[in-house]
């Protein structure tokens, strides 16, 4: 994969993403239960694969999702799990953990991925996801 950035339009049923190799920076934004999580998820680490050979000093992860169904839940703490890597080695990653007022679940969600690796978590209250 020889691009620096990638996107992934996001649909009803999966989220858009973006993944930016020069800024150290991947987003996730919308609903993520995709018909094939596998297949949408793939593309996703390859780019990480790539990124992890070389990672910035800082990665910055946003999580803007309203949505996680289980498969989805399970490829987040895949991408999680290879970051932690990166965070043991001394290098920082940011996770912004967005959810909406009142969304105790998808708060909830985020507080259980935080207490699984080293990543630094910020939670962010938002009125409004989308």
């Amino acid at each position: 994969m020889n691009t620096k950035r990638f996107h992934i339009d996001g649909t009803e049923t999966s989220p858009s993403i973006d993944l930016d190799l020069d800024l150290g920076v991947m987003e996730f934004t919308g609903r993520s239960l995709p018909h094939n999580s596998d297949q949408f998820f793939s593309r996703v680490y390859r780019w990480l694969e790539e990124y992890l050979q070389e990672p910035k000093g800082e990665t910055t992860v946003n999580m803007k999702l309203d949505y996680l169904d289980t498969s989805s839940s399970k490829h987040i703490y895949n991408i999680f799990q290879r970051l932690d890597a990166v965070s043991e080695r001394g290098q920082k990653v940011q996770v912004n953990w967005h959810y909406e007022t009142g969304d105790e679940e998808m708060a909830e969600t985020g507080k259980d991925y935080e207490s699984f690796f080293r990543l630094d978590f910020n939670f962010i209250e938002v009125e409004e996801m989308f």
